[in-house]
């Protein structure tokens, strides 16, 4: 018999990667519904980079999954902007107890507003800097997303209607956003049809906060791949320990399906996880925004999985190679070092994800 050369996989099994990455790929392009608008969608909110009062900057695609009521505001107001916050921090009360909702503040003010002026503000009525942002920037960029993306109005007064406390005329109405980040209107008291919730009206607030928990029930048809990628590293993990308890039993065959399985759906994390990085966000980070003790220990673990992650490609490979081509003694000798680093990466992938994404959520 001739010794086994290369590293053959089975044809069924690279059919079938490649058609569960082609599913994965075709559901991250999808768009939402492909048929018309609802009578209550206005269509997407232009894309936007404006700087929160923490001085990172905010683009519409961080708030993609989430569902978002947006209020113009500034801090210098006379007017109704105390009333508007009002219902902004009421919201906040109100919603406490749901994930995936954020409240938006935007500056109408911004030559004022600095993000230390909003982050001022900000404290003084008590916004949770998880749950409520405050947004500031060029002042061409504000007004311009203001009207062409929110389809409201906010200028600057000038000659004798520029007062103390009047430098700006705004919206005081409350613009509710959806998952996919489409403009979405409500019923409210004052309107039969579909209209937007006015900030300054309390008897609005409660059908604005059914609107919400409506538009949480909704799927975006978008595939969340944050989900799916620590899906793929928990199933790697358990495929990891399948195959190594295997192996102990002597049960080579099982050991080989296990590892080869844990082998590809590590492949299909790496593509997925690229692809979500590199196209879906463009390369733009997600902010670990927690502080104190757990800020660190959550860097320690995203550093040392990344690092870890660098070699277990290599070290993965070339241990496949050699129990394929039946160089068992090296096969062994490198499987030593591959299973425990393999292992932690995938499970540390969990855990980071469970941290970013659920202990303390960023946008």
């Amino acid at each position: 018999m001739t010794k086994r050369q290369g590293c053959p996989l089975r044809l069924t099994t690279v059919i079938g990667a490649f058609a569960l990455l082609s599913a994965l790929l075709s559901l991250g392009c999808a768009s939402s519904p492909a048929a018309g608008l609802a009578d209550d969608d206005l269509g997407p909110v232009g894309d936007f980079a404006l700087t929160e009062r923490n001085s990172q900057t905010v683009h519409r695609d961080d708030l993609l999954g989430k569902v978002w009521v947006a209020a113009f505001i500034f801090t210098r107001c006379a007017g109704p902007c105390h009333q508007v916050t009002g219902s902004m921090a009421r919201l906040q009360h109100d919603l406490a107890g749901l994930d995936d909702v954020v409240l938006v503040s935007f500056t109408v003010d911004p030559e004022c507003d600095t993000p230390q002026v909003l982050s001022d503000y900000a404290k003084r009525n008590g916004a949770d800097p998880q749950r409520w942002l405050f947004l500031t920037g060029a002042p061409d960029k504000v007004y311009g997303l203001i009207r062409d993306g929110f389809h409201l109005y906010a200028e600057p007064n000038r000659g004798a209607e520029r007062t103390a406390g009047n430098e700006v005329t705004h919206d005081v109405r409350l613009a509710l956003v959806d998952r996919r980040g489409h403009l979405r209107l409500g019923k409210t008291s004052t309107n039969t049809g579909y209209a937007y919730f006015d900030g300054t009206k309390p008897e609005d607030i409660p059908l604005l906060e059914e609107k919400v928990k409506a538009l949480l029930q909704e799927k975006p048809g978008e595939i969340d791949f944050p989900s799916v990628n620590a899906a793929l590293n928990g199933t790697s993990a358990v495929l990891l320990l399948l195959g190594y308890a295997a192996i102990r039993r002597r049960a080579i065959a099982l050991h080989k399906t296990c590892m080869l399985g844990a082998l590809v759906v590590s492949l299909l994390f790496l593509i997925s996880y690229l692809y979500y990085h590199l196209v879906v966000r463009g390369g733009r980070p997600t902010y670990f925004t927690a502080e104190g003790w757990v800020r660190p220990l959550y860097f320690v673990l995203l550093v040392s999985h990344t690092l870890l992650a660098m070699a277990t490609a290599p070290l993965a490979l070339i241990t496949a190679c050699l129990g394929w081509r039946g160089s068992y003694q090296r096969h062994v000798a490198f499987a030593r070092w591959t299973l425990p680093i393999w292992l932690y990466v995938s499970v540390t992938g969990v855990v980071v994800y469970w941290m970013l994404y659920h202990l303390y959520p960023s946008l």
